[in-house]
């Protein structure tokens, strides 16, 4: 992957703003209720339970981006969310932002596709890297 952040600005793809520390909060709350509600249908839904995992991971990385003063812009915004991740975490999450790139393609097919794709081992998978990639991104907004 290895986008940069420039080359985001360039393209317009992110937008300079004010950091905003609540939406950042925000985001990092619908974060943590996705995860809960993703354990929640382990064994009944795990199209969704994937699908909330993976919006955990969209929430964290948002936060981020608040917090940075960046917003996601133009089309593809899901796309522009995990490349600022990539550009953002560079090689210290790179499996994690792989991952969350893996995630968002196979959402988009159970979203907008097909369902049934997600097996019950996926969506454990799911859910243990949006825990993994939350304590990082909070990790990293600390400091």
């Amino acid at each position: 992957m290895s986008m940069n952040l420039s080359d985001l600005l360039k393209q317009e793809r992110v937008r300079k703003v004010e950091p905003d520390e609540l939406q950042a909060a925000e985001c990092i709350k619908l974060a943590e209720r996705d995860i809960r509600i993703a354990k929640e249908m382990l064994g009944k839904d795990a199209d969704w339970a994937f699908g909330v995992a993976y919006n955990s991971m969209l929430q964290a990385a948002r936060a981020v981006m608040f917090h940075d003063g960046f917003i996601a812009a133009g089309e593809n915004q899901h796309k522009t969310v995990v490349d600022y991740s990539d550009a953002k975490f560079g090689t210290k999450l790179a499996t994690l932002v792989r991952i969350f790139d893996d995630m968002r393609r196979k959402r988009n097919k159970l979203v907008y596709e097909k369902a049934g794709v997600v097996s019950d081992f996926e969506a454990k998978f799911a859910i243990k890297t949006a825990e993994e990639f939350l304590a990082a991104v909070t990790e990293k907004m600390k400091r």
